[in-house]
Protein backbone atom coordinates (compact mmCIF):
# COMPACT_ATOMS: atom_id res chain seq x y z
CA UNK A 1 0.00 0.00 0.00
CA UNK A 2 1.01 3.21 -1.19
CA UNK A 3 -1.77 5.66 -1.54
CA UNK A 4 -0.03 8.65 -0.25
CA UNK A 5 2.64 8.48 -3.39
CA UNK A 6 2.15 10.08 -7.02
CA UNK A 7 0.30 7.68 -9.74
CA UNK A 8 3.01 5.45 -11.20
CA UNK A 9 2.20 7.06 -14.31
CA UNK A 10 2.98 10.41 -13.17
CA UNK A 11 5.82 9.32 -11.45
CA UNK A 12 7.39 7.52 -14.62
CA UNK A 13 6.07 10.87 -16.83
CA UNK A 14 8.29 13.02 -14.30
CA UNK A 15 11.40 11.33 -14.41
CA UNK A 16 11.59 9.35 -18.19
CA UNK A 17 12.74 12.60 -19.90
CA UNK A 18 16.09 13.37 -17.59
CA UNK A 19 16.62 9.33 -17.52
CA UNK A 20 16.53 8.94 -21.25
CA UNK A 21 18.92 12.37 -21.33
CA UNK A 22 21.05 10.41 -19.32
CA UNK A 23 21.55 7.69 -21.18
CA UNK A 24 21.74 9.37 -24.44
CA UNK A 25 24.63 11.32 -22.92
CA UNK A 26 26.56 8.29 -21.14
CA UNK A 27 26.26 6.80 -24.87
CA UNK A 28 27.51 9.74 -27.01
CA UNK A 29 30.26 11.20 -24.14
CA UNK A 30 32.46 10.21 -21.18
CA UNK A 31 30.84 13.09 -18.91
CA UNK A 32 30.43 12.29 -15.59
CA UNK A 33 26.68 11.63 -15.14
CA UNK A 34 24.75 12.45 -11.57
CA UNK A 35 21.97 10.25 -10.86
CA UNK A 36 23.40 7.10 -13.00
CA UNK A 37 23.36 4.59 -11.11
CA UNK A 38 20.26 5.30 -9.27
CA UNK A 39 17.39 5.25 -11.89
CA UNK A 40 15.75 2.74 -13.76
CA UNK A 41 17.49 3.44 -17.17
CA UNK A 42 15.69 2.95 -19.93
CA UNK A 43 16.57 1.36 -23.28
CA UNK A 44 19.39 3.48 -25.56
CA UNK A 45 17.05 2.84 -28.52
CA UNK A 46 13.89 4.60 -26.26
CA UNK A 47 16.87 7.18 -25.03
CA UNK A 48 17.72 8.42 -29.06
CA UNK A 49 15.56 11.31 -29.16
CA UNK A 50 17.30 13.16 -26.82
CA UNK A 51 20.64 12.62 -28.91
CA UNK A 52 20.06 16.47 -30.23
CA UNK A 53 20.23 17.42 -26.87
CA UNK A 54 22.95 15.64 -26.15
CA UNK A 55 24.81 17.35 -29.16
CA UNK A 56 23.96 20.58 -28.00
CA UNK A 57 25.83 20.14 -24.59
CA UNK A 58 28.97 18.23 -26.64
CA UNK A 59 28.56 21.54 -28.78
CA UNK A 60 28.11 23.97 -26.18
CA UNK A 61 31.50 22.69 -24.30
CA UNK A 62 33.71 22.42 -27.46
CA UNK A 63 31.98 26.54 -28.03
CA UNK A 64 33.51 27.15 -24.37
CA UNK A 65 36.93 25.62 -24.99
CA UNK A 66 37.23 27.95 -28.34
CA UNK A 67 35.98 30.96 -26.72
CA UNK A 68 37.82 30.93 -23.61
CA UNK A 69 40.95 30.14 -26.05
CA UNK A 70 40.50 33.35 -27.77
CA UNK A 71 40.15 35.21 -25.07
CA UNK A 72 42.99 34.18 -23.54
CA UNK A 73 44.59 35.93 -27.13
CA UNK A 74 46.14 32.67 -28.23
CA UNK A 75 46.43 32.21 -32.00
CA UNK A 76 43.56 31.47 -33.62
CA UNK A 77 44.98 27.99 -35.01
CA UNK A 78 45.74 27.25 -31.49
CA UNK A 79 42.46 28.21 -30.37
CA UNK A 80 40.73 25.56 -32.99
CA UNK A 81 42.77 22.74 -32.32
CA UNK A 82 41.79 23.32 -28.41
CA UNK A 83 38.15 23.03 -28.81
CA UNK A 84 38.79 19.93 -31.43
CA UNK A 85 41.00 18.46 -28.82
CA UNK A 86 38.07 18.78 -26.01
CA UNK A 87 35.93 18.07 -28.44
CA UNK A 88 37.06 14.61 -29.35
CA UNK A 89 37.40 13.92 -25.47
CA UNK A 90 34.36 14.90 -24.59
CA UNK A 91 33.07 11.93 -27.14
CA UNK A 92 35.96 9.70 -26.58
CA UNK A 93 36.09 9.81 -30.14
CA UNK A 94 33.13 7.88 -30.98
CA UNK A 95 32.07 9.47 -34.58
CA UNK A 96 35.95 9.78 -36.03
CA UNK A 97 36.07 6.19 -35.43
CA UNK A 98 33.77 5.58 -37.35
CA UNK A 99 34.43 8.01 -39.92
CA UNK A 100 37.91 6.31 -40.15
CA UNK A 101 36.53 2.71 -40.57
CA UNK A 102 34.24 3.71 -43.00
CA UNK A 103 36.50 5.13 -45.14
CA UNK A 104 38.91 1.81 -45.19
CA UNK A 105 35.80 -0.18 -45.59
CA UNK A 106 34.42 1.68 -48.69
CA UNK A 107 37.85 2.65 -49.90
CA UNK A 108 39.49 -0.90 -49.33
CA UNK A 109 37.10 -3.75 -49.86
CA UNK A 110 35.49 -4.64 -53.46
CA UNK A 111 33.24 -7.38 -51.69
CA UNK A 112 29.91 -6.58 -48.78
CA UNK A 113 31.97 -9.09 -46.90
CA UNK A 114 35.10 -7.73 -47.47
CA UNK A 115 34.17 -4.02 -46.75
CA UNK A 116 32.18 -5.24 -43.30
CA UNK A 117 35.36 -7.18 -42.45
CA UNK A 118 37.69 -4.30 -42.50
CA UNK A 119 35.16 -1.99 -40.93
CA UNK A 120 35.54 -4.25 -37.94
CA UNK A 121 38.81 -4.27 -37.77
CA UNK A 122 40.53 -1.92 -35.19
CA UNK A 123 43.32 -0.93 -37.22
CA UNK A 124 43.32 2.35 -38.90
CA UNK A 125 44.87 2.42 -42.34
CA UNK A 126 45.89 4.48 -45.51
CA UNK A 127 42.00 5.45 -46.31
CA UNK A 128 41.18 6.15 -42.79
CA UNK A 129 44.38 8.23 -41.80
CA UNK A 130 43.57 10.62 -44.73
CA UNK A 131 39.36 11.00 -43.82
CA UNK A 132 40.42 11.94 -40.62
CA UNK A 133 43.03 14.00 -41.88
CA UNK A 134 41.15 15.97 -44.04
CA UNK A 135 37.88 16.08 -41.68
CA UNK A 136 40.61 17.46 -38.70
CA UNK A 137 41.89 20.20 -41.10
CA UNK A 138 38.50 21.67 -42.55
CA UNK A 139 37.05 21.79 -38.93
CA UNK A 140 40.21 23.44 -37.44
CA UNK A 141 39.67 25.91 -40.48
CA UNK A 142 35.54 26.05 -39.56
CA UNK A 143 36.50 26.74 -36.11
CA UNK A 144 39.62 29.77 -36.87
CA UNK A 145 36.96 31.11 -39.29
CA UNK A 146 34.30 31.11 -36.18
CA UNK A 147 36.47 32.83 -33.45
CA UNK A 148 35.68 36.01 -34.97
CA UNK A 149 32.53 36.07 -33.99
CA UNK A 150 30.99 36.86 -30.71
CA UNK A 151 30.81 34.35 -27.95
CA UNK A 152 26.66 33.91 -28.11
CA UNK A 153 27.39 33.08 -32.08
CA UNK A 154 30.11 30.96 -31.86
CA UNK A 155 28.03 29.11 -28.60
CA UNK A 156 24.66 29.21 -30.67
CA UNK A 157 26.12 27.88 -34.04
CA UNK A 158 28.35 25.11 -32.93
CA UNK A 159 25.77 23.68 -30.77
CA UNK A 160 23.32 23.93 -33.93
CA UNK A 161 25.25 21.76 -36.30
CA UNK A 162 26.00 19.20 -33.00
CA UNK A 163 22.46 18.75 -32.11
CA UNK A 164 20.77 18.17 -35.81
CA UNK A 165 23.30 16.07 -37.18
CA UNK A 166 22.90 13.78 -34.07
CA UNK A 167 19.60 14.18 -34.74
CA UNK A 168 20.01 13.05 -38.41
CA UNK A 169 21.77 9.78 -36.74
CA UNK A 170 18.59 8.43 -35.28
CA UNK A 171 16.92 9.09 -38.64
CA UNK A 172 19.28 6.96 -40.51
CA UNK A 173 19.12 4.40 -37.69
CA UNK A 174 15.47 4.48 -37.92
CA UNK A 175 15.10 4.52 -41.99
CA UNK A 176 17.63 2.37 -43.19
CA UNK A 177 18.21 -1.29 -42.16
CA UNK A 178 21.26 -2.61 -40.51
CA UNK A 179 23.90 -4.18 -42.65
CA UNK A 180 24.54 -6.95 -39.83
CA UNK A 181 23.14 -8.96 -37.42
CA UNK A 182 25.56 -7.59 -34.65
CA UNK A 183 27.83 -4.66 -33.82
CA UNK A 184 27.33 -1.41 -32.01
CA UNK A 185 24.34 -0.54 -34.13
CA UNK A 186 22.27 -3.69 -33.24
CA UNK A 187 23.63 -3.29 -29.65
CA UNK A 188 22.09 0.49 -29.64
CA UNK A 189 18.57 -0.95 -30.63
CA UNK A 190 16.48 0.50 -33.56
CA UNK A 191 14.71 3.94 -32.69
CA UNK A 192 11.32 3.90 -33.79
CA UNK A 193 9.10 6.34 -35.99
CA UNK A 194 7.92 8.99 -32.74
CA UNK A 195 11.62 8.91 -31.62
CA UNK A 196 13.25 9.91 -34.98
CA UNK A 197 10.73 12.46 -35.65
CA UNK A 198 11.46 13.95 -31.92
CA UNK A 199 14.98 14.02 -32.86
CA UNK A 200 14.69 15.23 -36.26
CA UNK A 201 12.21 18.08 -34.85
CA UNK A 202 14.02 18.99 -31.62
CA UNK A 203 17.79 19.13 -33.33
CA UNK A 204 15.83 20.77 -36.71
CA UNK A 205 13.38 23.45 -34.50
CA UNK A 206 16.85 24.30 -32.07
CA UNK A 207 19.25 25.19 -34.70
CA UNK A 208 16.74 26.90 -36.62
CA UNK A 209 15.87 29.70 -34.18
CA UNK A 210 19.51 29.62 -33.04
CA UNK A 211 20.99 30.11 -36.50
CA UNK A 212 18.52 32.66 -37.10
CA UNK A 213 18.66 34.87 -33.90
CA UNK A 214 22.94 35.08 -34.65
CA UNK A 215 22.82 34.77 -38.47
CA UNK A 216 19.62 34.48 -40.40
CA UNK A 217 16.92 31.87 -41.23
CA UNK A 218 18.58 31.77 -44.73
CA UNK A 219 21.80 30.17 -43.08
CA UNK A 220 19.79 27.66 -41.17
CA UNK A 221 18.07 26.96 -44.07
CA UNK A 222 21.38 26.23 -46.13
CA UNK A 223 23.39 24.86 -43.42
CA UNK A 224 20.26 22.22 -42.59
CA UNK A 225 19.74 21.42 -46.47
CA UNK A 226 23.57 21.06 -46.91
CA UNK A 227 23.45 18.03 -43.61
CA UNK A 228 20.33 16.76 -45.27
CA UNK A 229 22.12 16.05 -48.59
CA UNK A 230 25.19 14.40 -46.53
CA UNK A 231 22.33 11.98 -45.09
CA UNK A 232 21.05 11.26 -48.57
CA UNK A 233 24.61 10.89 -49.95
CA UNK A 234 25.50 8.67 -46.70
CA UNK A 235 22.62 6.67 -46.74
CA UNK A 236 22.47 5.73 -50.44
CA UNK A 237 26.13 5.00 -50.21
CA UNK A 238 26.20 2.61 -47.62
CA UNK A 239 23.00 0.81 -49.03
CA UNK A 240 25.17 0.36 -52.44
CA UNK A 241 28.14 -0.58 -50.29
CA UNK A 242 27.38 -2.92 -47.50
CA UNK A 243 23.67 -2.84 -47.94
CA UNK A 244 22.72 -1.06 -44.95
CA UNK A 245 23.72 1.12 -42.17
CA UNK A 246 26.46 0.31 -39.24
CA UNK A 247 27.60 2.31 -35.87
CA UNK A 248 30.45 2.95 -37.99
CA UNK A 249 28.30 4.58 -41.04
CA UNK A 250 26.56 6.38 -38.01
CA UNK A 251 29.33 7.43 -36.98
CA UNK A 252 30.22 9.14 -40.30
CA UNK A 253 27.54 10.36 -41.28
CA UNK A 254 27.56 12.34 -37.70
CA UNK A 255 30.76 13.51 -38.57
CA UNK A 256 29.68 14.74 -42.66
CA UNK A 257 26.76 16.17 -41.77
CA UNK A 258 28.16 18.34 -38.75
CA UNK A 259 30.96 19.43 -41.06
CA UNK A 260 28.55 20.98 -43.92
CA UNK A 261 26.67 22.74 -41.28
CA UNK A 262 29.87 24.55 -39.98
CA UNK A 263 31.11 25.29 -43.99
CA UNK A 264 27.74 27.14 -44.51
CA UNK A 265 28.17 29.01 -41.34
CA UNK A 266 31.68 29.71 -41.76
CA UNK A 267 30.75 30.68 -45.34
CA UNK A 268 28.01 33.07 -44.11
CA UNK A 269 30.58 34.70 -41.59
CA UNK A 270 33.42 34.75 -43.81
Amino acid sequence: MNDMSSPPNESVWKIRPFAETLVALRFLTRLPLPFIRTLDLPPLAEAMRFFPLAGAVIGSLSAAALIAAGMLGLPSLLAAAIALAIGTLLTGALHEDGLADVADGFGGGTTREQRLEIMRDSRIGAYGAIALLLTFIGKAAMYETLIGADPITIAALLASAAAFSRGLVVDLMWATRPARSEGLSIFAGRPGKHSALFALASGGLGAILATSLVLSLAAAVVSMLAAFIVLAIMRALAMRQIGGQTGDVCGATQVLTELAMLAVYAAMIG
